[in-house]
């Protein structure tokens, strides 16, 4: 994807309709982070545009029967990125908004797959603001080698995230509604959703929670 291409996709911003790209229409991939809210965005945008939502993590448990921090003690680090990587090259699906893990990108089989068969969307999110969601990342399954702090897990998955984007989302002073909307118009701009007649048109399904979060986000504020 070239530099003038992603630019365009971010934040929202208006571009032009590139050229159709039929394979990348299968499925939406969401990749970041942990706790950047790709559950939480893949499961409005699915709602609006009556895809179904995947989260790999659920599907790595389902097939294992086991829950992803048991996963990360029992195989290790690099086990656990093994089965993860096999299991997501595994993925026969068409029409779904797939939420990854944030460690799917160090797959290289299980992301030739998912790039090959479905736009990947990128959601960015400072560190500051990431290190604020994530107090407590060993609990949250985040994979960390030994003696490797969250900073340096960041600043080395960066790197692997714009590599595989096809579209990056800033989410930077975004609720989750406005994260929502961006990533939207900015499939829509990539060839997503061209049935909608009027180019404007929001899903009321991006806004359902708008008030309460504003609402929650005030109450923080006061604190």
């Amino acid at each position: 994807m070239t530099d003038d291409t992603q630019s365009a996709a971010m934040c929202g911003e208006d571009a032009a309709d590139p050229a159709p790209l039929p394979p990348k229409h299968r499925n939406i991939i969401l990749i970041g982070m942990p706790a950047v809210g790709k559950t939480t965005i893949g499961k409005r945008i699915a709602a609006a545009a009556d895809l179904t939502f995947l989260d790999t993590d659920r599907i790595i448990e389902t097939e294992t029967g086991k829950k992803i921090p048991d996963l990360i003690r029992e195989h290790g680090t690099d086990g656990f990125l093994a089965i993860e990587n096999r299991i997501c090259a595994e993925l026969d699906t068409e029409n779904c908004i797939i939420a990854t893990g944030g460690s799917v990108v160090y797959g290289e089989d299980a992301m030739r797959h998912l790039s090959e068969n479905g736009t990947v969307v990128y959601l960015k999110l400072a560190f500051p603001l990431l290190q604020k969601r994530l107090r407590t990342p060993r609990e949250r399954g985040v994979v960390l080698r030994r003696g490797q702090s969250l900073y340096d897990l960041y600043r080395e998955r960066v790197p692997l995230y714009e590599k595989y984007a096809d579209i990056v989302i800033d989410e930077h002073n975004c609720y989750p509604t406005q994260t929502a909307e961006r990533v939207y118009r900015a499939l829509r701009r990539f060839g997503f959703f061209r049935e909608r007649k009027n180019p404007g048109y929001l899903p009321r399904t991006l806004f359902s929670k708008k008030s309460e979060e504003q609402k929650n986000a005030a109450k923080i504020q006061d604190k």
